[in-house]
């Protein structure tokens, strides 16, 4: 092999060998993010029990309700969930109506829906689709008419873009709105 093609293989090796790392590197820092993450079930048992929640504040404040099998351990079924594989919301979404579905076909009637007083004076506003269930579809549907309303109270130049600016004063203005609504709640709540 002749010097230059030496030295072009070495510098060849060189960069894959660099853009290796480089591409590794986001995964470590994600990984160790993770493992920096204080960890709820700490003896891996699969539960979560008093003395494990008594390290995380909130989770020990609300122990008590979310052990609903009163055995003092939360299971994976009890535990409020961040994410949404299990479609679960916290107090929002359907995920915490669907426990409302006795009769379990994936939708609230609303005579299921009157054993919950807020969701039973809203039920004729959330059934989009006007059919008397509380389904997917009315979520789809709602969804997609707010996606709409946001989209052009945002698109301020009506030019069917959103522009990193108009983005962003959409986004402060949303977030101005929520804290507004969360003010209100805590001062009636009061």
């Amino acid at each position: 092999m002749s010097p230059s093609r030496l030295s072009l293989a070495i510098a060849a090796a060189a960069s894959i060998a660099v853009a290796g790392l480089a591409i590794a590197a986001p995964q470590t820092a994600t990984s160790a993010a993770k493992a920096s993450k204080m960890k709820l079930d700490v003896n891996n048992d699969g539960t979560i029990d008093r003395a494990e929640a008594a390290k995380h504040p909130r989770l020990a404040e609300r122990f008590d309700q979310l052990d609903a099998n009163k055995d003092g351990r939360l299971s994976a079924d009890e535990r409020p969930q961040r994410d949404m594989k299990r479609g679960k919301r916290g107090h929002h979404g359907m995920g915490m109506k669907m426990q409302l579905d006795t009769d379990k076909d994936g939708r609230i009637s609303r005579a299921e829906a009157a054993k919950q007083p807020k969701l039973n004076e809203r039920f004729a506003q959330m059934d989009v689709n006007k059919d008397g269930f509380l389904d997917r579809a009315d979520r789809e549907a709602r969804m997609a008419t707010r996606r709409a309303e946001w989209f052009n109270a945002t698109d301020t130049n009506r030019d069917g873009q959103i522009s990193r600016a108009e983005y962003d004063a959409g986004h402060a203005k949303r977030m101005a709105e929520r804290q507004q609504k969360q003010a209100a709640r805590k001062g009636v709540a009061r």
